[in-house]
């Protein structure tokens, strides 16, 4: 994905088992991350998020690892959506073992992603690279429940140094793992206490989502290829002829269909996703 590409050290490769085309196929992508040792509470909140992303058709991203990852992957699955999994090892080797079953519902319908080749076991040191991608390939972060000094608050780092939103749900004040969501909330990150507060934030009502996602599922492949470009920010009609290799003709009638679908909008002879807001330097 072009928002991949611009972030600091991007991936060289990606290896992935299930339909990457979830990738296109959803026009907003949400990570949501968290403590591996969650409260009861805060699995809840991860799980109801992620359910309501689903059902507004937001493409939710995490690390498939215990707590907030897992419960924000199953809460994608309850609501019949897909989900992506970035692991810290190879495909072939998920880790924490006892989610082998959960990856294999993710790679059904949603796609299970590393930069690790195959039998490539996990260690420490992967999985700060594997949280770089999954806040790479989103639009924001959610974190629900994390400690001062933890993963999750390194991942929210990650995601505003990139310009992406973070958003944090508050928890108890005497609950330790919920002080790294207290210190973002103070350092300027989104209170969020719902599914439908993160959609409100990524300015998304009823129905929007939706109509975006099904427009984009009726793409061809040369239209998939423009939308993917043009993510990444303004581009001449010179830059895409180079770059896709069209015809003026091909890619005049492409550009025309994406605009009928409110996907895209030019101004001053340069093209733009209309998933990016006007305010940041990039989104995807």
């Amino acid at each position: 994905p072009a928002c991949l590409k611009q972030i600091h050290d991007p991936p060289f490769f990606l290896f992935g088992v299930g339909d990457r085309t979830v990738l296109t196929r959803y026009a907003e992508r949400v990570a949501i991350v968290g403590a591996r040792k969650a409260s009861q509470y805060a699995l809840k909140q991860a799980m109801s998020i992620a359910e309501t992303l689903g059902r507004y058709s937001v493409l939710v991203v995490s690390g498939l690892a215990l707590g907030i990852d897992a419960a924000a992957h199953e809460g994608a699955l309850a609501a019949g959506e897909a989900t992506v999994a970035v692991l810290g090892s190879g495909c072939d080797q998920i880790y924490p073992r006892r989610h082998w079953r959960l990856a294999e519902r993710i790679q059904e319908n949603g796609l299970v992603l590393s930069e690790f080749p195959l039998r490539t076991s996990a260690r420490p040191a992967h999985f700060p690279r594997r949280n770089r991608i999954v806040t790479g390939l989103s639009k924001a972060t959610v974190v629900v429940e994390a400690a001062l000094k933890s993963g999750s608050l390194i991942s929210a780092k990650l995601a505003l140094a990139e310009g992406r939103e973070v958003m944090a749900v508050p928890g108890l004040v005497t609950n330790q793992q919920a002080r790294g969501c207290h210190q973002l909330i103070r350092d300027g990150a989104s209170l969020v206490e719902s599914g439908e507060d993160v959609l409100k934030e990524l300015g998304i009502g009823p129905g929007d989502s939706l109509a975006l996602s099904l427009a984009v599922q009726g793409l061809t492949p040369e239209q998939e290829r423009l939308l993917d470009l043009l993510e990444a920010g303004p581009v001449s009609m010179d830059a895409l002829l180079s770059d896709l290799e069209l015809s003026i003709e091909d890619l005049t009638v492409s550009i025309v269909m994406l605009e009928v679908m409110g996907l895209v909008h030019s101004e001053a002879g340069r093209f733009q996703s209309t998933q990016l807001r006007p305010s940041r330097e990039l989104y995807c």
